[in-house]
């Protein structure tokens, strides 16, 4: 399915070669009602770094997607915006989400930066009967008990991160995993997703031991557990500042074995690499996992990473990234079904005309049994003496492999997370 016209206020070509077919599309679009997508971001005045780093991106792909689409809109006489209002915990979301109802008449939300906000958006939006576009939260109870089906998973789930960097690492002979668990997230609940993946998906891979570390805990007594071990690598599965906390005690002890951490949101930020290879040279320059990576150079991504640049002076962030892709996938099922109408929007983008040019290889719909959107992700090395933060991180690679020859690329791409007979939602 053709993306619609992509038109800068600052130029008056195309960036896709189909734009006459697609002209002669919007030509037909009649919409009664205003096309408004809200968009609700962390309140970052006292927000820690990462945090913000996380907010200030997501603002940035709203503004980006309301430029790009508004030319776009305008010369259709569309009613097009995206509000942004900033807002904190699950109450303060919710009165963001109303009060965007009332007073912009929205028919779609995006939001959702922690798990307790995602989830009240999300049950928000079922009572609303709006589509709401998860871009921040992995937590995959959102995927299965949770669910909804109003509900649009643009962030990718925790269970397919784990699964691709299991795939990364064994692939690379790292095959012993020694489990860190501390706070911000279920751990518990993730070493054990980390388990099934190893065990039902790799040969020959397994835990070598867990411990639970919480801050200020005795860092030399961890790195004699983990060497004991013979863990190949560390996962620390805890929040963003923990995981600092954590690389830089470690380092301090005198540990060698490569860490990995869980990929929150903040984690991905160039912020949390700068932060990371500060606070533990070695350790801290080590690979991440990454829904969206600014020096992605395939696929069309030069492009969008080229024009984030331009606009802002900085590299396009995984929030600024899922933003944008959220309300350009309204954009794009309210114009091209011809409806802003909620329900009429669900539909199509349920439907089988439902596949979306995300910039990342091939056109990707959302899985019907729990809508989580299919994609790839990254795996990327943090530069330890990079001076610009475009340079603080390489790109290694990407899972999976979509164009390995004679692959359905839905089964390519259904290699990450959850599969139906995995899944608990029930819509």
């Amino acid at each position: 399915m053709p993306s619609p016209v992509r038109i800068r206020t600052t130029a008056t070509a195309c960036w896709r070669t189909a734009c006459v077919a697609l002209v002669a599309a919007f030509a037909s679009v009649a919409l009664a009602n205003p096309l408004a997508i809200g968009v609700i971001v962390p309140d970052a005045e006292d927000a820690s770094e990462v945090t913000a780093a996380v907010a200030r991106g997501a603002v940035q792909g709203a503004e980006m997607a309301e430029e790009e689409h508004l030319f776009n809109a305008d010369i259709f006489g569309i009613d097009f915006a995206v509000p942004i209002v900033r807002a904190d915990g699950a109450d303060a979301v919710v009165a963001a989400a109303d009060a965007l109802r009332e007073e912009h008449e929205i028919m779609a939300v995006a939001g959702g930066f922690d798990d307790a906000e995602a989830a009240a958006l999300s049950a928000w939006a079922a009572e609303a009967g709006l589509p709401y576009f998860n871009v921040g939260s992995e937590d995959d109870a959102l995927r299965n008990d949770l669910c909804s089906p109003t509900t649009f998973h643009v962030a990718p789930s925790a269970a397919m991160y784990l699964d691709a960097l299991v795939g990364w690492y064994v692939r690379s002979a790292y095959r012993d995993w020694f489990f860190v668990l501390g706070d911000g997230v279920d751990a518990e609940a993730l070493a054990e997703r980390t388990r099934w993946s190893m065990q039902e998906r790799h040969f020959g891979a397994g835990e070598a031991g867990r411990a639970h570390f919480d801050r200020g805990g005795d860092a030399a007594e961890l790195a004699a557990e983990i060497e004991a071990a013979g863990a190949d690598v560390v996962l620390l599965l805890m929040d963003a500042e923990h995981q600092l906390e954590t690389i830089a005690a470690l380092e301090e002890a005198g540990s060698t074995v490569p860490v990995a951490g869980f990929p929150a949101s903040e984690t991905q930020t160039r912020t949390f690499f700068d932060l990371s290879r500060t606070a533990a040279p070695t350790l801290g320059s080590d690979h991440r996992a990454t829904a969206w990576e600014a020096s992605l150079d395939a696929y069309g991504a030069r492009e969008i990473n080229a024009r984030f640049r331009d606009m802002f002076g900085v590299p396009m962030e995984p929030s600024a990234w899922a933003t944008y892709q959220a309300v350009k996938i309204v954009f794009e099922a309210a114009t091209l079904g011809e409806s802003t109408d909620p329900e009429a929007v669900m539909e199509f983008i349920t439907g089988p005309q439902g596949v979306f040019d995300i910039w990342k290889g091939i056109g990707v719909n959302f899985r019907p049994w729990d809508h989580q959107l299919r994609q790839s992700l990254y795996l990327i090395r943090i530069r330890e003496g990079a001076e610009e933060p475009f340079e603080y991180a390489d790109l290694v690679g990407e899972l999976p492999a979509i164009y390995m020859p004679g692959t359905d690329p839905e089964e390519r791409l259904d290699q990450l997370g959850d599969l139906r007979a995995r899944s608990t939602c029930a819509f």
